[in-house]
């Protein structure tokens, strides 16, 4: 094909790997992406196998693709069932990086010798991951050591998708007028984003370290060499003499990570069951890198959306949402339908006999229906939900976890502390104090209330009130009124007449009538027609 032809003339780098990407993208039918040119005498699209065609080109390019495929299948939100649960299902073999690059890369980060910085090192990796590999070491001392370093060649693979998401962008999102689901270029951003992140082994050991200090951490977390740790590696205490977990321990380190997150807002994209150790009954996480912490403010939007969950209150959940950051459309009449579903199928007293991924399923597809688009980290937060619910299941009899109830009552517990925590008094009155605290918060209210006065100078602000259903009974008392005033007319017209033709002193008659009781009755009658002519014309009588 011509694309291939061009790719080898290319060096190598990210620009041949954008060349490869358009050219597997064209062999799984997603050539009109990139010109009809790669796809002569084909389909363009075959919507219906879009989900698997996707999937084989991801598990075709390579781990870090497959990595983006996990990513985007946590958006439920906007992206079809079909598509995330095949993105969901890629995968791909994970080879081990060549253990003279690890050496390179140690030797380079520490300054020193792989012999002078440990007495003994394995080259056989301990783990292999999408974005780190770990080793088993020991220290000078006779300290036993894990060693996680970042996998080189990731930074590439990014490089390399950024053109195609920009191509992807401008072809497929204005094609026939179909929009996508999701901007690619802003979706690599974040990915690019949560993976340099998670590759940050400098952030790694700090959460490793505020992990270490929390008491409500059922989970052993290992002591972190500083000396041996830099941004692209991380050296953590190993245990010795250590058994694999069994279902129980499974189990338990499950209840522990969806606690973890809730509660926290601390979790983990990656939870092979490889980072996990069993040592004189307590269960270490001998790997705490990866890690991802939702921000404090967001963490307290979802403990209000959990809480109107609970009271089952749909206008509550609706608005809180913003809270935790989603984004909701202007007209919520879908949503509100959707969340009424889902809470009454979900709900009542047999709500503990679904699964974490039952829940998240369905309340991620009324999402969707309903409009509303989540923060990527609160999408990933409860996919990382649901692969803590899946480590649980790990030495259950067929893979099947015989409490299904267990991580959901976890979840339950966890959610309701977090609300109560967010809703103490003591808590409320040092957010305040620390909002109060804000230098910045006060240094620009006399520029707004300056410009205020400014603008109330001028005459440039209009206020306009508009209450439903307040106009429709506005018009319902003026045509009210406006009855009741002919009838008290006519009512003035009749007896002021009469009084005049009774009491006038006047002989002058007509018809037997007092002429000025009758003159005033005429000019009365005819002011009083003037009004109702006036009345009828505006439509209020």
């Amino acid at each position: 094909m011509e694309v291939e032809s061009t790719a080898r003339g290319l060096p190598e780098g990210a620009a041949r790997r954008a060349a490869r990407i358009a050219q597997i993208g064209a062999r799984y039918g997603f050539g009109y992406v990139f010109g009809r040119r790669l796809l002569p005498g084909r389909r363009r699209r075959d919507a219906g196998r879009i989900g698997i065609r996707l999937r084989l080109a991801l598990e075709e390019l390579g781990p870090t693709f497959v990595e983006l495929g996990h990513v985007l299948s946590a958006r439920g939100d906007v992206l079809p069932p079909d598509v995330r649960v095949e993105l969901e299902r890629a995968v791909t073999p994970v080879p081990p990086v060549p253990f003279p690059e690890v050496r390179a890369l140690l030797e380079r980060e520490l300054g020193n010798t792989l012999e002078r910085l440990f007495l003994a090192f394995e080259e056989g990796p301990a783990r292999v991951g999408v974005l780190t590999q770990a080793y088993k070491a020991v220290l000078p001392g006779g300290h036993p050591a894990l060693v996680v370093v970042n996998r080189p060649g990731v930074r590439r693979d990014l490089l390399a998708m950024r053109p195609v998401a920009d191509v992807v962008r401008r072809r497929a999102g204005q094609r026939d007028g179909e929009g996508l689901p999701l901007d690619p270029v802003a979706v690599l951003s974040e990915f690019a984003a949560n993976v340099a992140q998670r590759r940050d082994m400098f952030l790694a050991v700090q959460t490793a370290r505020h992990l270490g200090e929390l008491k409500n951490v059922s989970l052993r977390i290992p002591e972190t060499y500083r000396r041996y740790s830099t941004g692209n590696c991380a050296t953590f205490e190993r245990p010795e003499k250590t058994v694999s977990l069994g279902a129980k321990e499974y189990q338990e380190a499950s209840r522990a990570l969806v606690r973890l997150a809730i509660f926290e807002g601390i979790f983990f994209a990656d939870l092979a069951p490889e980072r996990f150790v069993l040592k004189d009954g307590e269960v270490w996480l001998t790997d705490p890198t990866q890690a991802s912490t939702l921000d404090p403010e967001r963490l307290r939007g979802v403990s209000e959306v959990l809480a109107a969950v609970r009271r089952g209150d749909v206008d509550g959940v609706v608005r809180t949402l913003p809270l935790a950051g989603c984004e909701i459309p202007r007209d919520t009449s879908v949503l509100q339908r959707e969340l009424r579903d889902v809470l009454g199928t979900l709900g009542g007293p047999l709500w503990r006999e679904h699964s974490l991924a039952e829940i998240r399923s369905r309340g991620l597809e009324a999402a969707r229906r309903g409009g509303v688009t989540l923060p990527g980290e609160v999408a990933r937060l409860f996919d990382s939900l649901l692969k803590a619910e899946k480590l649980g299941k790990i030495g259950e009899p067929d893979g099947l976890n015989t409490r299904k109830e267990t991580v959901t009552e976890a979840a339950a517990e966890a959610a309701g502390e977090l609300i109560s925590r967010f809703r103490d008094p003591t808590y409320v009155a040092a957010r305040t104090a620390r909002r109060l605290a804000q230098g910045d918060t006060y240094a620009e209210y006399p520029r707004q209330i300056h410009n205020l006065l400014n603008e109330l100078k001028d005459g440039e602000i209009e206020v306009s009130f508009r209450h439903r259903g307040l106009d429709d009974l506005i018009s319902r008392v003026d045509i009210l009124a406006n009855r009741l005033v002919f009838a008290l007319l006519i009512a003035a017209l009749i007896i002021g007449s009469s009084l005049l033709g009774i009491f006038g002193e006047s002989n002058i008659r007509f018809l037997g009538v007092n002429i000025f009781g009758l003159i005033g009755f005429v000019i009365a009658a005819l002011l009083g027609l003037a009004v109702l002519v006036g009345i009828i014309r505006s439509g209020r009588l």
